[in-house]
């Protein structure tokens, strides 16, 4: 699986490895802490699509095993 994933994306290997990619702001105090769904910006959108890839590829891989 792990060779799999990595040729198809690098990226989604170490995303699967580490955990998912959370959208995070600094607030006030210096803080950094998870944004509202409603306040994502296109990096962020890419960030949850990366997540859901991950998702969808350990699933499919689930499945066909």
């Amino acid at each position: 699986m792990k060779n799999y994933i990595q040729a198809e994306d690098y990226e989604l290997w170490v995303l699967i490895k580490n955990g998912p990619l959370i959208p995070t702001k600094i607030i006030e105090d210096g803080t950094e802490v998870h944004k509202e769904p409603d306040k994502f910006d296109a990096k962020d959108f890419k960030k949850m699509e990366k997540n859901a890839k991950a998702k969808k590829t350990l699933v499919l891989w689930s499945w066909s095993g």
